[in-house]
C-alpha cells in the first residue's frame, strides 16, 4: 500500500494551469501536443501518448477542438484540448461534445468553463487520498482488490449521472 499512497499523495499534490496561465502566443501542433502532455503527464497512467497529431485531427474534424488558424493554436484550443484529453477517459466523444457546448454556454465561454473544469478536476483527485470522512487510504488497511472494486463501480456511477445530466440537457434544448 506505500506505492499506493505515494501516488495518491502526488496526485493530490497534481494542478492544473488555468486559463490565464496558459500561453497566449499562438502555437504550432508539436508545441502544442508538448505543453498538453507537459500539464498531464504527472498524472498519465498509459503508456500510449497523451494526445497525438491524428488525435487533434479527428477532434477538429469532428468539431471538438476549433479550427486553427493558419496552422496555429491559441489558449483556447489548448484548454480544450486539456479537457478533452480528461473527458476522453470516461465519456464518449459525443458525449463530450455535448459537455463542452453546456459547460462553456453555462459559464461564459471556454476560459471560465476550462477554469471551473481544473477546479473541479483537482478537487476529485483529492477525494481520491481523502474519501469516508477524510480518512486516508492506507489507514483503513484496505486491500488493493477493495479499492480497486470501489473505484470501479464509484466510476461506474459517475459515469452514469453524467450520462443522465447530458441527457436531460440535450431534452431541455430539444423543447427550448
Amino acid at each position: 500500500m506505500d506505492e499506493l499512497q505515494d501516488w495518491l499523495d502526488k496526485v493530490e499534490a497534481y494542478h492544473l494551469p488555468r486559463f490565464e496561465d496558459l500561453p497566449e502566443l499562438d502555437l504550432y501542433r508539436d508545441q502544442l501536443l508538448t505543453l498538453v502532455d507537459k500539464y498531464i503527464e504527472p498524472i498519465w497512467l498509459e503508456d500510449s501518448p497523451v494526445v497525438t497529431t491524428s488525435m487533434v485531427n479527428n477532434y477538429v474534424k469532428n468539431g471538438l477542438l476549433p479550427h486553427p488558424e493558419k496552422k496555429r493554436y491559441t489558449r483556447e484550443h489548448l484548454a480544450y484540448l486539456i479537457a478533452i484529453t480528461f473527458l476522453k477517459q470516461v465519456v464518449s466523444i459525443n458525449d463530450i461534445e455535448e459537455g463542452l457546448k453546456v459547460m462553456t454556454g453555462l459559464n461564459g465561454g471556454i476560459a471560465n468553463a476550462y477554469d471551473f473544469f481544473c477546479d473541479k478536476q483537482e478537487i476529485a483527485l483529492r477525494m481520491l487520498n481523502h474519501r469516508e470522512e477524510n480518512q486516508v487510504l492506507s489507514e483503513k488497511n484496505q486491500s488493493s482488490a477493495y479499492l480497486m472494486v470501489e473505484m470501479v463501480t464509484m466510476a461506474f456511477a459517475t459515469r452514469l449521472i453524467t450520462k443522465k445530466i447530458l441527457m436531460i440537457e440535450n431534452n431541455s434544448d430539444e423543447k427550448s
